[in-house]
């Protein structure tokens, strides 16, 4: 018998499932309701998007896209 494989694409509930867990740990703001992204850490400067929300799907941030601008270096 062939193998038979499966790509199971997760990202929308990827955000979904980080939407509910920010809403039982006392968030009031459910991220699939807002323009809202699932990424890298914004403090480290380091990631991409994974996930968005529906409302985010009609702005500029893309899927794959670094999550915020390189940082400018300036040399002296």
């Amino acid at each position: 018998m062939p193998k038979i494989y499966f790509h199971v694409d997760v990202n929308s509930a990827f955000l979904s499932w980080s939407a509910l867990k920010a809403l039982q740990g006392g968030s009031t703001v459910d991220l699939r309701t807002i323009p809202a992204v699932v990424g890298g850490d914004e403090a480290k400067r380091h990631g991409v998007v994974l996930a968005k929300s529906t409302p985010a799907k009609n702005s500029e941030s893309r899927r794959g896209r670094a999550s915020s601008p390189p940082a400018s270096s300036a040399r002296g």
